[in-house]
């Protein structure tokens, strides 16, 4: 499995954030969610956005018929942060 920071485009009012590709077996977290969660809430928060993305994207491989629920939930777990704490820095930057 390959992780990746890259680009995802714009998708008008809504917000990919990260994708789990089984084609290509990997996980890519986007550049642009990366930067905004960096400038509202610092490199480290950046950097622990990174790694609540890849295990959200890292359950959705394993669990391919799992609810988005769950894959937060399992996220949630893994990073020890609530993923609403992204989610708010991202809409807020957007504004």
């Amino acid at each position: 499995m390959r992780v990746e920071i890259a680009d995802l485009g714009t998708w008008g009012g809504a917000w990919l954030v990260a994708e789990y590709d089984s084609e290509d077996d990997a996980i890519r977290v986007n550049a642009r969610a990366v930067a905004r969660v960096r400038a509202a809430l610092g490199d480290a928060e950046a950097e622990r956005f990174i790694a609540c993305a890849i295990a959200h994207e890292r359950f959705h491989r394993e669990r391919p018929d799992a609810s988005e629920q769950d894959a937060r939930a399992a996220a949630q777990r893994a990073c020890g942060v609530e993923p609403a704490r992204f989610e708010n820095a991202l809409r807020s930057s957007r504004a």
